[in-house]
């Protein structure tokens, strides 16, 4: 661990920098300090990896050779996966509302009895987000900073932690991970690095990676995961790829948060192999759906 003094340490206090700590307290900030590093080593995977990868890339083609582009299409398919996205993506959080009820709220613009309001509204502003990564994606719009601000002030409007549209300017941790997020003053400049990496421009495994980078960086204080997991769909849709719902029964949620954990704390190599084997099988199903 490195030597640091008190005013090296970004996790450290005004009122402890000006006060000093404990010998304890101070080898606690030293490691979370040291834990930053992460964020200067490149995101792998195992190359073992590839040649699915490839298969997918052909399925992707043959696909476009029918004539399918992911964010223009409106059958039937497209339609249920716009509710299940909805559905999952909100459920992973902690929503309340079926399938069924996703679909009620929806499409025929009712409220469920018996659940609460802002259950209704989660949906709703997913679904909203959606739409606007299906129409950025027909644009071919690149993902820039405006672009994650957009979406995070749809996807947040009715989260009462979040500002919707601007980073967290507080220090938040997750209930599942010893790492810390960053301080709020280095979400800046770890969102300019992220936006202006190779993991910005559209590839399926790049759409992985980005995912799991921007929920380390977890730049606001609420509806990250909305945000990351639709932010994640544009770049798939602009390679090429039908877009992926994570599903969120207690087995498939445990595979993807542990996938998350798994990467945030791989602090030396930033493994991406579990999120994304998770994605390839999504992403074969929704292809497979979709192929004549």
């Amino acid at each position: 661990m490195g030597n640091y003094s008190i005013e090296d340490l970004d996790y450290a206090s005004g009122y402890e920098k000006m006060y000093g700590v404990s010998d304890e307290q101070m080898r606690f900030l030293a490691r979370h300090q040291e834990n930053l590093r992460r964020f200067s080593v490149a995101p792998s995977y195992d190359p073992s990896l590839e040649p699915e990868l490839e298969r997918l890339a052909l399925k992707a083609e043959a696909l476009r050779a029918q004539g399918f582009d992911p964010s223009l299409v409106r059958d039937s398919a497209s339609e249920a996966f716009r509710i299940e996205f909805a559905h999952t993506t909100t459920a992973l959080e902690g929503n309340t509302l079926s399938l069924a009820e996703t679909a009620m709220v929806l499409e025929q613009d009712l409220t469920v009895p018996g659940r609460p309001l802002r259950d209704h509204l989660e949906v709703v502003d997913a679904d909203k987000a959606f739409a606007r990564v299906c129409a950025l994606a027909a644009e071919g719009a690149p993902l820039t900073e405006d672009v994650v601000l957009g979406i995070h002030r749809l996807i947040a409007a009715n989260l009462e932690e979040a500002d919707p549209g601007e980073y967290r300017w507080d220090m938040r941790y997750v209930s599942t991970s010893p790492i810390y997020p960053p301080p709020a003053k280095r979400v800046p400049a770890l969102m300019a690095s992220l936006l202006g990496s190779p993991l910005a421009e559209p590839s399926l495994a790049g759409a992985v990676m980005f995912h799991l980078v921007f929920e380390d960086i977890h730049p606001f204080g609420d509806g990250n995961g909305r945000t990351g997991r639709v932010l994640m769909n544009l770049l798939l849709m602009e390679a090429g790829y039908p877009p992926v719902a994570f599903k969120a029964d207690r087995e498939n949620a445990r595979r993807y948060y542990e996938a998350i954990a798994h990467f945030v704390g791989d602090i030396e190599h930033r493994d991406a192999t579990p999120l994304l084997k998770l994605v390839i099988e999504l992403e074969d199903i929704e292809l497979g759906k979709r192929l004549k």
